[in-house]
């Protein structure tokens, strides 16, 4: 048997959602490898006891939530639900269980959502300390905004 390090498969992910978005405008098929590449790599930040990109977000969601969406008069969701909404564009690529999921839905344009969950991958690499390939680091200096330029 043959053994890979998964998080060398994320990477390798990482890096092929970054160039099928930026060399071939393959949107989709840009935020399944980020998706995947996110998945692996905060399962590794987890099982080492840390805290991924995806659980900060949904603690953060849930913390805003506690007042600010009563006031706004949004749905109060549980931390399941938010993790829920938060991958529904994800998960709505790829899954078709019945004939009513024939169309993905996105909140926003794919080419958003790619370049999104794209830095949430990158973003659990951060947390991981790893070092940025080229390919990462020419994605990130490019979409990096003015005031984090140097």
């Amino acid at each position: 048997m043959i053994e890979y390090p998964k998080l060398q498969i994320a990477i390798e992910y990482l890096e092929a959602a970054i160039e099928e978005r930026e060399l071939h405008q393959r949107y989709f098929a840009a935020m399944n490898l980020a998706g995947v590449a996110e998945e692996i790599l905060g399962k590794v930040i987890r099982t080492n006891g840390g805290v991924d990109q995806l659980t900060e977000t949904v603690n953060l969601l849930s913390t805003i939530q506690d007042g600010a969406w009563e006031l706004l008069g949004w749905e109060q969701l549980d931390k399941k639900r938010l993790k829920k909404l938060l991958g529904s564009t994800k998960n709505s690529i790829k899954h078709m269980d019945n004939a009513s999921e024939a169309n993905a839905e996105l909140f926003f344009m794919v080419e958003d959502e790619s370049k999104w969950l794209i830095q949430a991958a990158i973003r659990n690499l951060d947390i991981l300390n790893i070092y940025y390939s080229n390919t990462v680091k020419e994605f990130v200096e490019k979409y990096a905004t003015a005031e984090e330029k140097p």
